[in-house]
């Protein structure tokens, strides 16, 4: 959510927001930067500052909620970074990665750019969330390209946030060295646990869908390192039409190599950024996603892994396998074909992504 400020005088600033004068007050005590609705007008505490509001403005803080967490640029452009009524909120700590994956839903243009934050802006993010946050999801990007200014986010993070849940997203190569893993295994909140992809049952499969030689061999070390400190490391695998025929080897890789994981996360295609400019490379309908995945399932459940199925609507899965199906899309992006309005399981099923929907809409078949 973006609010456009129309009057603004030009300085950048984190603030939480009040709309009433109980939480302006709590926000007060707490020593954050504040930004108070007050009639038709915004007032910025810290500074003394008041900013008339117009109707679209004032009718989008309405829509906001007490301590919901804005960035706003020196342009005026208020970014809600923390929104207190979801239940999974996130750090977005840089757009740049070292690996430049054909089925990633960013843009490469995006990720090769320069735009990051340091350690100090994030955390100066951070020290407005609610100490309840229940989930917050760490991304990038590649967030470990901010080197040791992650550590210095995390440890903040614990201290801050002891009760908070983490998902920490990133390509797990940084941990290949050790020295990284202690530094991190040091600092790192309780309730964190790594999100990591393997894309490849060997070098050269894995390598060329992330497009950076030697990323598997770093991968590995990486996890191995990591699973030998006790670290909480849910793997994930998205299936393209690059890697799906090798499905069933990834699994026999993950039950052999990487006992310990705490889950098996199998992924379906958001259809946007590299992956749609490499369509013909990646996409792979659901349904064909699923039947070349589930021998593959099976061997890692078999092996005591926690298996979950992400994005995948449920008439491409077979049923027997719906108990593993997760809502993972977030709710702006989830769209469904006309037919899904006849499904009696529509409820329960999590949709297909927006940008997915013209190539998935043949695949749906509702179920009666």
């Amino acid at each position: 959510m973006i609010i456009r400020l129309s009057n603004y005088d030009g300085k950048y600033r984190v603030v939480s927001l009040a709309k009433d004068t109980e939480t302006k007050e709590c926000l007060k005590e707490q020593g954050l930067s504040t930004l108070y609705i007050n009639g038709n007008e915004a007032l910025f505490l810290s500074d003394d500052v008041s900013l008339p509001l117009n109707a679209d403005e004032l009718a989008l803080f309405n829509d906001a909620c007490n301590y919901d967490v804005f960035e706003i640029s020196t342009a005026g452009n208020a970014y809600k970074y923390y929104d207190n009524k979801s239940l999974d909120n996130a750090i977005l700590v840089t757009n740049r990665c070292n690996s430049n994956c054909i089925m990633c839903p960013t843009a490469e243009i995006i990720r090769k750019g320069n735009e990051e934050y340091t350690a100090a802006a994030l955390i100066e993010i951070a020290k407005h969330f609610p100490d309840d946050a229940p989930h917050i999801t760490i991304t990038g990007g590649e967030p470990f390209l901010i080197k040791t200014g992650m550590f210095e986010l995390l440890g903040f993070l614990k201290e801050h946030l002891p009760y908070t849940e983490f998902l920490l997203l990133t390509n797990g190569r940084a941990f290949c060295s050790k020295e990284y893993v202690d530094s991190f295994i040091y600092t790192t909140p309780p309730n964190l646990q790594l999100g990591i992809p393997i894309h490849g049952h060997n070098a050269e499969l894995h390598d060329y869908i992330v497009q950076s030689t030697g990323a598997f061999e770093q991968t590995c070390a990486g996890l191995k390192h990591l699973l030998a400190s006790g670290a909480a490391i849910e793997l994930r695998i998205v299936v393209s039409k690059l890697n799906a025929d090798y499905f069933t080897e990834i699994a026999k890789l993950i039950s052999a190599e990487f006992k310990g994981v705490h889950s098996v996360k199998i992924i379906g295609l958001e259809m946007t950024g590299n992956a749609a400019k490499n369509r013909d490379a990646v996409w792979i309908s659901y349904p064909d996603a699923f039947q070349k995945s589930k021998r593959g399932i099976d061997i890692m459940v078999s092996s005591g892994i926690d298996v979950g199925l992400y994005n995948f609507p449920l008439c491409a899965v077979q049923k027997k396998y719906w108990n593993i199906c997760e809502k993972s899309i977030s709710d702006y992006k989830i769209r469904y074909a006309p037919e899904c309005e006849t499904c009696i399981v529509i409820d329960a099923c999590g949709g297909i992504f927006s940008g997915t929907i013209r190539m998935a809409k043949n695949d749906v078949k509702p179920i009666k």
